[in-house]
């Protein structure tokens, strides 16, 4: 659901509640038009940022605070990861990557100061906040989709679509 809330554009080629490895789920996207990926928008980053924290807002939002998992650490993980991209470019505020280069007898580091930390972690709880809130205006979808997968497992391409067009939230056409 947060894919065609945030990411309108790309299209979703398989969800599944299938275990993959070390994952209990999965949703599987990519671009609907082949174009560079290398320069996004702050914006961009920050819809990348609410797909990926949505399945953390997903269980807080629908299943309480009491009941979080840690089903979620792989999201997490670029959730950190992309976060410190944004902050040492300068795009969490005004300190950006000069003021994280620290330099020792091993060579040069990239370390996050306190003030850097707090930014990434403010945007964090912003994401988070606004993706809930998204879920939940959406939440007939969400519990639909949770359904349907129960169901099913797995919906690939055709199903995805076809679920998504009853609702309005329409898969674009490869370009």
């Amino acid at each position: 659901v947060a894919v065609r809330l945030f990411m309108p554009y790309n299209r979703i080629s398989r969800i599944t509640i299938i275990r993959q490895g070390m994952a209990f789920g999965h949703v599987s996207h990519f671009p609907a038009r082949e174009a560079y990926q290398g320069l996004r928008t702050n914006e961009q980053y920050m819809d990348r940022l609410r797909v990926s924290v949505a399945g953390k807002a997903a269980e807080i939002e629908f299943c309480g605070l009491q009941n979080q998992t840690l089903g979620v650490g792989g999201d997490f993980f670029n959730i950190r990861m992309l976060l410190r991209q944004m902050a040492l470019a300068g795009m969490l505020g005004p300190l950006g990557g000069a003021s994280a280069f620290r330099f020792s007898m091993m060579g040069m580091s990239q370390e996050i100061p306190p003030e850097m930390a707090q930014a990434m972690e403010e945007t964090f709880q912003q994401v988070l906040n606004e993706t809930r809130t998204a879920l939940r205006q959406h939440s007939e979808v969400v519990h639909a989709l949770v359904k349907r997968l129960m169901e099913q497992e797995e919906l690939l391409a055709d199903d995805v679509k076809a679920f998504f067009d009853q609702y309005g939230l329409h898969t674009p056409e490869p370009t």
